[in-house]
């Protein structure tokens, strides 16, 4: 490698740092991840340590994996599905604690400022539709991206011989955000959120969404009182979903954990009941 390799090597990890916002994952075999950019339509090839090792069209980007014959390391496959406005780097100590107990845990990024969560799903239906070696896949969700999973799971539950096996919901708005709703008020939500932050908001698409047809661990924020970590909203909350808010109809299991909303996938209880929960 030259110098001048080397420069453009160095200027365009800095230059993936800034836009980390921009790339979403659409294939994952072993721990290498294909990504999209949504903004401009290229793909790159990142490894385990998320480095770059290719850029190009996504059949060059697919032609470069394949030469590593990269596998999973276990059958169960967990997803981890961030936020709205976050990046796969937030969810980095609760997927290292699952990978640490013995499951296949992979962080997925996705540009959740500039897409709608219908976009985000058709991203991860491809990833999905060509997993190999995995017999079940499950989902660890915070905020948005639990939105984002209901949505994968009400189109199929089967993806290339692999099936949804559990979901854990973090802070997730299972009928929009009642802060979301007050801030859609204000002319530069919409720029600031995307068409996601537009997805969160209580509207009846959000509320006819079907509740996951698999066993579910929903997670809540709270302080266990009436005012929560913002008094301005309605009963207990993170300070951005209220406890009620994150309740699904049907029957699952719920913890209450006192942390804010950014701060719940890190929190050492929620993680051990994840971990607990996906491995029974």
């Amino acid at each position: 490698m030259d110098w001048s390799d080397l420069e453009y090597s160095i200027t365009s990890e800095i230059h993936d740092l800034a836009d980390r916002y921009v790339w979403t994952d659409v294939l994952l075999q072993g721990d290498y991840h294909i990504q999209k950019n949504v903004k401009n339509g290229l793909y790159r090839l990142l490894d385990v340590k998320r480095k770059t090792l290719h850029r190009g069209d996504y059949q060059s980007c697919k032609n470069k994996l394949d030469g590593f014959s990269a596998k999973f390391k276990h059958d169960h496959l967990v997803l981890m599905i961030h936020g709205l406005g976050r990046h796969a780097g937030i969810m980095k100590k609760s997927t290292d604690a699952l990978r640490q107990a013995g499951l296949s845990a992979h962080s997925l990024n996705y540009a959740t400022l500039f897409e709608s969560v219908d976009q985000h799903a058709d991203h991860f239906t491809h990833l999905l539709n060509n997993l190999q070696g995995i017999e079940k896949v499950s989902f660890v969700t915070h905020s948005l991206g639990g939105l984002v999973a209901r949505e994968l799971l009400c189109r199929s539950l089967v993806w290339n011989g692999a099936t949804a096996h559990k979901i854990v919901m973090m802070g997730v708005p299972i009928n929009g955000a009642e802060i979301a709703e007050f801030l859609s008020r204000l002319k530069a939500y919409k720029v600031i959120s995307g068409p996601s932050g537009q997805d969160v908001l209580p509207t009846e698409k959000i509320k006819d969404l079907p509740e996951p047809a698999i066993p579910a661990l929903i997670i809540a924020g709270g302080r266990g009182n009436e005012n929560g970590y913002n008094p301005l909203l309605s009963g207990d909350n993170d300070g951005i979903v209220t406890v009620k808010e994150t309740r699904l109809e049907k029957d699952h299991q719920f913890l209450l954990i006192n942390s804010i909303h950014t701060k719940m996938m890190d929190h050492e209880e929620a993680i051990l009941e994840t971990i607990k929960f996906l491995s029974l």
